[in-house]
C-alpha cells in the first residue's frame, strides 16, 4: 500500500535533452532538485519522453517519427548497430558456423558408412 504522505516525482537528465530517466518517490511538499518535477507524463508520448522546463510539460515524437527512427536504440536516429542488433549478427554467424560443422559431420558420417559397406562387400 502506498503512503499518501509520498508522491511520485519524475526525474529528466539535464544534460541529456531533460530526457525522462526514472521516478522516485517523496514525501509530499517536498521542494524538488533540478531535473525533478511532479508533472508526469502523457500517455501516448513515443521515444524517451523530455520535459520542458519552460512550458512545464512533456514531449515526445510522434508514432511516424518513431517508427522511422531507430526506437530499439533509444530513439536516435544511427548508423551504429544497437546492442540488440550486435548480438543478432553474433547468434546468426554462431548459427552459420555451426550448421557448417553439421553439414560437415554429415559428409564425414556418409564417407564412413561408403567405407563400411565396402570394407563389409570385400569380406564377403
Amino acid at each position: 500500500m502506498m503512503n499518501n504522505d509520498m508522491v511520485t516525482v519524475y526525474l529528466y537528465d539535464t544534460l541529456d535533452k531533460n530526457k525522462l530517466i526514472g521516478t522516485t518517490t517523496v514525501p509530499r511538499g517536498s521542494e524538488l532538485l533540478v531535473g525533478q518535477t511532479y508533472i508526469k507524463p502523457v500517455d501516448g508520448l513515443y521515444g524517451t519522453p523530455m520535459f520542458d522546463e519552460e512550458q512545464q510539460r512533456w514531449f515526445g515524437m510522434s508514432k511516424e517519427e518513431w517508427l522511422k527512427s531507430d526506437h530499439l536504440n533509444g530513439g536516435e536516429p544511427t548508423n551504429t548497430p544497437s546492442p540488440q542488433q550486435q548480438l543478432m549478427a553474433s547468434l546468426m554467424k554462431t548459427n552459420a558456423d555451426l550448421q557448417k560443422q553439421v553439414n560437415m559431420q554429415a559428409t564425414v558420417n556418409a564417407t564412413i558408412m561408403k567405407s563400411i559397406a565396402e570394407l563389409k562387400s570385400e569380406a564377403k
